[in-house]
């Protein structure tokens, strides 16, 4: 008898590995331009949550480092419905919305923590959502990278040390352009991916970034000096293709929606911990974390407010969306 069971085990248990294996009805793919930072949790977290709520209707493949391209290529893919999702810095976005450029504004939030809970409060996300909604896109989620540092080959200690420096900013908005050119510097728009041989090469001599770029990017193989700038921080934002949204029905929309909010708590949780790291991986590894002083970081910020003018000259949105967002943070901070 016992010869008869294990025999029959052997067949059912070659039926079932010779069962073919259910595909899913879509693939969802996600590009980003970094690795192993917060946009790979969120990614995680995200494609997780999206299997799960269509029960694997929807298979999920994540694609970090510029796997599918550089930055303006994948942001130009899901405009074009050929990517799904893709999850740079807002910047490389203002093309195509200028309501984007409000995340770029130093001073809207006090600190890491209260731009993860703005923008991740619903009334934000929704109003967000709608940015872009005519190019075929639609930003499913967004959340602090981290606070905004500048890094260069030539140390950037005080701000006269700007005057003659080529710095690559994320995207060619305004403010994102602006007070570098106020304070004597050359602003270069350019995808991540090309910084670091580029700096290696002297095409430009550093770059702005969110800090976790620096270390998960191995940037003090370059340069040392890395200075954090005042009330500013990189904003990613996950857009996704419209087309998509709209060919995959309401029902299995409204999940991957879902699921791009929800990935949120446990990616913002994670990059606390993760951005307060930076400064000893970069110390451990021969960096050196400069701070401007009080009088360099309002001379900063005065280039900032100095060009808002001509920002919003340029960007008739720009005053209404930096006060939904200023209206946002206090009614949070209230409750």
């Amino acid at each position: 008898m016992s010869r008869f069971l294990q025999a029959a085990a052997f067949v059912a248990l070659s039926a079932l590995s010779a069962a073919p294996v259910m595909a899913a009805d879509y693939t969802l793919k996600v590009s980003s331009p970094t690795n192993s930072d917060v946009i790979l949790k969120w990614m995680e977290g995200f494609k997780k949550g999206v299997e799960a709520k269509t029960d694997g209707a929807i298979e999920v493949q994540l694609f970090p480092a510029n796997q599918l391209g550089q930055i303006p290529a994948t942001v130009e893919g899901v405009a074009m419905g050929t990517i799904e999702v893709t999850a740079p810095a807002s910047s490389f976005f203002v093309q195509y919305d200028k309501k984007f450029e409000v995340l770029d504004v130093p001073g809207l939030f006090g600190d890491l923590a209260e731009a993860q809970k703005v923008l991740a409060d619903p009334d934000v996300e929704d109003h967000l959502s709608a940015y872009a909604a005519d190019q075929g896109m639609e930003t499913i989620a967004a959340f602090p990278h981290g606070p905004l540092g500048i890094l260069s080959v030539k140390p950037i200690d005080t701000i006269a040390a700007l005057k003659g420096q080529k710095i690559r900013v994320a995207g060619p908005s305004a403010l994102a352009t602006g007070p570098l050119e106020a304070l004597g510097a050359s602003p270069i728009s350019m995808p991540l991916g090309e910084v670091l041989p580029a700096m290696q090469n002297g095409v430009v001599d550093g770059l702005i970034a969110g800090l976790p770029v620096f270390t998960t990017g191995h940037y003090y193989d370059v340069a040392k000096g890395l200075t954090v700038l005042p009330e500013s921080y990189m904003v990613v934002t996950a857009v996704a293709s419209q087309s998509f949204l709209d060919m995959i029905g309401p029902e299995l929309a409204d999940d991957v929606r879902a699921a791009a909010r929800e990935a949120l708590t446990e990616a913002n949780t994670w990059n606390l911990d993760a951005v307060e790291q930076v400064k000893s991986i970069w110390e451990k590894n021969g960096g050196k974390i400069l701070t401007l002083s009080p009088e360099d970081q309002k001379a900063y910020l005065d280039a900032v407010a100095g060009i808002m003018p001509k920002a919003e000259a340029d960007n008739p949105d720009l005053a209404d969306e930096i006060t939904f967002m200023q209206d946002a943070v206090k009614r949070l901070s209230a409750q």
